[in-house]
């Protein structure tokens, strides 16, 4: 049996180290007041998640910084608060984002064939990722963004809580990111993932 540490400095060493367990414990523990925060400074349930989201995605993406934080609970309000004002200077410029958007989606609407096989090499590497997933983080990412099934139903389904498939589905996610970082095509799994934000 994993036995979890009672100190925060020793779940974050082990965080560290990849122990998914540990990382779990933490989302776990900070997930509610992050989200509640954010809701404050947002008014925004969705926009809220969403940014939540980012915090533990990034959490999960530095893991190796983790051992040098004084204080974890510090750290993560104000990475949700810089997440917050990050995304309200870029909102500043929403017309000139909603136009690079459609003059993409334009592009893709009539794909030659060099755009067919970066797409379809696109699909076999998120594919390939998502098999190497763990078998959690698999079937929690699979019923989410496939089947479109909501956080609360796959808890029921997998036996855990909604906080724990959260959990899964942004370890999923922050793997996805790093293997399409340099893919020519890394647009289009952008795209497709903003249309399934959880």
């Amino acid at each position: 049996m994993h036995k979890v540490p009672h100190s925060e400095n020793e779940l974050l060493n082990l965080i560290a180290q990849g122990d998914q367990h540990a990382y779990q414990v933490i989302f776990e523990k900070y997930w509610g007041s992050i989200y509640n925060t954010c809701l404050l400074l947002t008014k925004s349930p969705a926009f809220a998640e969403d940014i939540t989201q980012d915090v533990f995605t990034m959490l999960w993406e530095k893991r190796t910084t983790l051992p040098a934080i004084g204080k974890l609970e510090g750290f993560l309000f104000i990475s949700a608060r810089n997440i917050i004002y990050s995304r309200m200077r870029k909102l500043a410029s929403d017309k000139a984002y909603r136009q690079y958007i459609q003059h993409c989606l334009q592009e893709q609407q009539d794909p030659g064939a060099h755009e067919q096989s970066e797409y379809r090499e696109l699909e076999q590497t998120i594919l390939r990722t998502i098999h190497n997933l763990s078998p959690q983080q698999q079937k929690a990412f699979t019923l989410s963004r496939f089947q479109g099934l909501q956080h609360k139903e796959i808890a029921q389904n997998m036996g855990v809580s909604p906080v724990t498939i959260k959990s899964y589905i942004v370890q999923a996610i922050s793997t996805l990111r790093r293997a399409l970082a340099n893919h020519p095509s890394r647009s289009l799994f952008i795209l497709w993932a903003l249309s399934l934000l959880p």
